[in-house]
């Protein structure tokens, strides 16, 4: 059975080795809608906003947990972000120019970012495919597929990621 073209962003699967997934409280940028499912990065002035690059920066800090819209109010509101350097996530590659096989498990991608969907308030991040690499300024590292009778591996595949790069893991330079 064919995969189906749902660009939905991240889903966390677990936390660190197989428990519980932690989300914290964060306050986001007033300036940027946040969506469900985005890869979100801290600020210099402690605020969480959406990535802007599509290899994610050294500032990432986990995924959004909830939708945060910046036309609703100006001061700063509470984004809960899944923030565990290790947890785990689900996401959709884009299925265009490159097929993801099981030689994808271990390498890295770029995403490919996008505005999310104001009507669900998901999303639209997803793995660019044509990306792969073993570079560790990649976004995100593929640990597995997601498999069952409604899922393949193949075009729009879901991934098992973790995020390649964060703030908390040992060893950042801070920002």
């Amino acid at each position: 059975m064919a995969n189906v073209d749902n660009a939905r962003g991240f889903k966390v699967l677990r936390g660190s080795n197989g428990g519980e997934p932690r989300m914290r409280r964060y306050k986001a940028n007033v300036t940027t809608d946040v969506f469900q499912g985005d890869v979100v990065q801290m600020l210099a002035a402690g605020t969480v906003k959406s990535i802007t690059t599509t290899t994610g920066a050294a500032t990432v800090i986990g995924v959004a947990a909830n939708r945060v819209d910046a036309s609703v109010q100006a001061t700063s509101q509470d984004l809960w972000v899944y923030d565990d350097p290790d947890q785990e996530f689900e996401v959709q590659d884009d299925g265009e120019a490159a097929t993801p096989s099981q030689a994808s498990v271990g390498a890295t991608f770029a995403l490919i970012l996008g505005t999310g969907n104001t009507t669900t308030g998901l999303s639209r991040q997803e793995i660019d495919a044509s990306a792969a690499g073993v570079s560790a300024t990649d976004a995100v590292l593929v640990q597995g597929f997601k498999t069952g009778p409604t899922y393949e591996i193949g075009k729009y595949a879901s991934h098992i990621v973790r995020l390649n790069q964060h703030l908390w893991k040992t060893g950042s330079a801070g920002i």
